[in-house]
């Protein structure tokens, strides 16, 4: 997990020194401000994980400080922790009701200090995660290489179980922090300069995210599919998903709908640990030759050590193109040890039209051999 971040507010440089000083030592990084302006300015732009605020200070008091902290959404649920020499029962409670979520009195020990602020961010996490109690099932579609054709199984599943029952709540998400190509796949050619993409989202500090932020960027396709799907720009040009980014980005989906169908890339990052974590089931999409299954069983054994279940993979053999010498169903199964679920046939012109038109494949032909094959995953899923 990334360090956390705490802003420390005080005109006294040396309280200042000191407090900081102390949570450095326990890991936190820290950020500081000497007067009220300062400390609402440093908050919008550093997106603290928590603020320790003095009360008595010039231009602008504590008080004040948390109530336009509360105020503002982006900083409306961060912790506030109130340090300050003022010790009368009616400070404590102008302080609570300014928004303050503690209130410690100096001096004070550092392991007290400490041990304050540790509460106040578990308590914030519990808080966060309980306002998304999952429901639906999540399940991660991973890339045993680049190209395969995994966002396109990814949508046409989403598709397949909207067709299975047209009021099934079905979300396909891109999860990766660049390179997106499902908004476009979906006719969405301006996913970038609209912003309703996943990298607005990741803008975000995780604490600060909620279940309206993450319904606000969703996109609908025809089908009645909806998606959070990633900007085009390359890999690693946004901001960086965090395992909590996925997390809470996951638990909130899984709240709202029966699927939550992720795609991840071939890219382990932290957003690709916590997903996988929190899969009902893992299937590992394989390119049927002899490079894609050494490149599959490789992912096979990342997976394992990431302490993913063994019963909860499966594998998708996806043809791109029509070669000779095709590995079979059984041949895949035999050489990697996991049922292979559906065998997608190569489908160059159907693919071609859909990408061209904004249509998903087992659309354009709901009776073909590739929704044959598709349902065959929506079925999978059915039966979790």
């Amino acid at each position: 997990m990334d360090a956390r971040k705490v802003l420390i507010v005080d005109d006294d440089l040396d309280a200042l020194k000191l407090v900081g000083l102390t949570l450095e030592r326990e890991g936190f990084e820290i950020i500081a401000a000497a007067n009220g302006p300062q400390a609402i300015q440093k908050a919008l732009e550093s997106a603290p994980d928590l603020i320790i605020l003095d009360v008595m200070m010039p231009e602008m008091d504590g008080y004040e400080v948390a109530a336009q902290l509360r105020r503002h959404p982006a900083t409306e649920k961060i912790p506030i922790l109130m340090f300050t020499a003022r010790t009368a029962l009616s400070d404590k409670v102008a302080g609570f009701r300014a928004g303050a979520d503690g209130y410690l009195t100096k001096p004070i020990h550092p392991k007290e200090l400490v041990a304050h602020v540790d509460a106040l961010l578990k308590s914030r996490t519990r808080q966060v995660e309980s306002e998304a109690e999952p429901h639906g099932h999540v399940i991660c579609f991973v890339s045993s290489k680049g190209g395969v054709g995994t966002t396109t199984l990814v949508l046409n599943t989403g598709a397949m179980l909207r067709r299975m029952d047209e009021n099934a709540r079905v979300v396909a998400v891109e999860l990766q922090d660049g390179g997106g190509a499902m908004g476009m796949a979906l006719g969405e050619q301006n996913v970038k300069e609209t912003g309703r993409h996943l990298g607005t989202l990741l803008e975000r500090p995780s604490p600060t995210i909620t279940r309206p932020n993450v319904q606000k960027y969703l996109i609908r396709h025809r089908s009645g599919l909806q998606a959070l799907v990633t900007t085009p720009a390359p890999v690693g040009a946004g901001p960086d998903l965090t395992g909590d980014h996925a997390r809470l980005i996951l638990r909130y989906l899984s709240a709202d709908f029966e699927q939550v169908l992720v795609d991840l890339g071939p890219h382990v990052d932290q957003g690709f640990r916590e997903a996988v974590h929190l899969a009902d089931l893992v299937i590992v999409t394989v390119e049927p030759n002899r490079i894609g299954l050494k490149l599959a069983e490789e992912m096979l054994g990342l997976l394992l050590g990431l302490g993913v279940d063994a019963g909860g993979i499966r594998l998708a053999a996806i043809h791109r193109v029509p070669a000779l010498g095709t590995i079979s169903r059984t041949m895949i199964e035999d050489a990697l040890h996991y049922d292979v679920i559906t065998v997608i046939p190569p489908a160059p012109d159907l693919a071609y039209e859909g990408l061209e038109n904004g249509f998903l494949m087992t659309d354009i032909q709901p009776k073909g051999v590739v929704a044959q094959q598709v349902r065959r995953v929506a079925e999978a899923i059915l039966a979790l």
